[in-house]
């Protein structure tokens, strides 16, 4: 038997194994530790991570789910491995990013963002992540929708990704990342080119409408030359909670929330996360600093 031959015997037979303990309570739970690896949380992790002030982190975390969201889009075109099929397994879940699996996006994505922070978070954070990476993958398994080997290639490939974002962004931020006017266009034409390589590959208009959205406010977030002023515990909280209600209210719009399940228009559905991205990075941090303004008599803080 030759080395693929067996490595697909062996996907197979431990899948199978894998599956043999579903129960419902456990689906559930597999169901909720799935989504630590979906684009969607992290798009939620860099929001929060915007609002505390901390923009370039949010920015950097931004281009880990673009690159990933391309990297792994590229590889499954080009592998274009199937899925596990209904007809030999118990397939628990869908996945609207098609209908091949190797190597595993999720399994990538959150093993990317630990390999991006792997420097600057603790020990016992470290260990948690390693942890969640565990559970993720272990998701993907037994709800059916990726083989083992497309599970490790997707850690592999998440390592590598994530260390070379972290490259870029300590690049980038020896001079606190505040590009000038002809540096910003670049900057923000290249982005939008990968998004649109991210639409071609993983074939996700949703995600990439929020990436352009974010760049987008991003950069003229910087342009205007905008600081989020320090607020309290309190107030942060706030923030974030205001501000994910409107992202909340967007996700309704598109069905993706479904209050009243509808089909929503590709060009509708599209514009909707667009404007999503953009409230992330640019409309409400900036209607924020007004409203503190408005509330404290002050001015809104501007950089020199």
């Amino acid at each position: 038997m030759d080395p693929i031959s067996a490595i697909m015997q062996l996907d197979f037979t431990s899948l199978q194994a894998i599956q043999a303990a579903i129960s419902p309570a456990m689906t559930w739970l597999m169901l909720a530790a799935t989504f630590l690896g979906s684009p969607v949380f992290w798009v939620g992790v860099a929001a929060v991570i915007y609002w505390r002030g901390r923009e370039n982190e949010s920015f950097f975390l931004m281009n880990l789910i673009l690159f990933t969201a391309v990297i792994v889009g590229a590889l499954k075109f080009v592998f274009a491995r199937p899925r596990p099929t209904r007809e030999f397994f118990k397939v628990l879940a869908y996945d609207r990013l098609g209908q091949y699996g190797f190597p595993s996006g999720h399994s990538a994505l959150i093993t990317g963002a630990f390999s991006h922070f792997y420097g600057i978070i603790k020990r016992k954070a470290k260990i948690g992540f390693v942890i969640l990476i565990a559970l993720v993958a272990f998701s993907r398994l037994y709800l059916g929708m990726h083989f083992p080997s497309d599970v490790l290639a997707g850690i592999a490939l998440g390592l590598a990704i994530g260390k070379i974002n972290l490259l870029a962004r300590n690049k980038l931020f020896h001079r606190n990342f505040k590009p000038s006017k002809l540096e910003g266009e670049i900057a923000l034409v290249a982005v939008i080119i990968a998004a649109i390589a991210a639409m071609l590959f993983v074939q996700s208009q949703p995600l990439c409408a929020a990436l352009i959205g974010f760049y987008g406010g991003f950069f003229l977030f910087k342009e205007m030359g905008i600081k989020q002023g320090k607020i309290t515990r309190k107030l942060g909280a706030v923030k974030i909670l205001l501000g994910m209600a409107f992202i909340a209210a967007v996700l309704v719009g598109t069905g993706d929330i479904a209050i009243v399940k509808k089909a929503v228009p590709p060009l509708e559905d599209f514009a909707l996360y667009l404007i999503a991205g953009f409230w992330i990075s640019w409309a409400w941090p900036v209607l924020w600093e007004k409203i503190m303004r408005k509330r404290t008599g002050l001015a809104s803080p501007q950089s020199d």
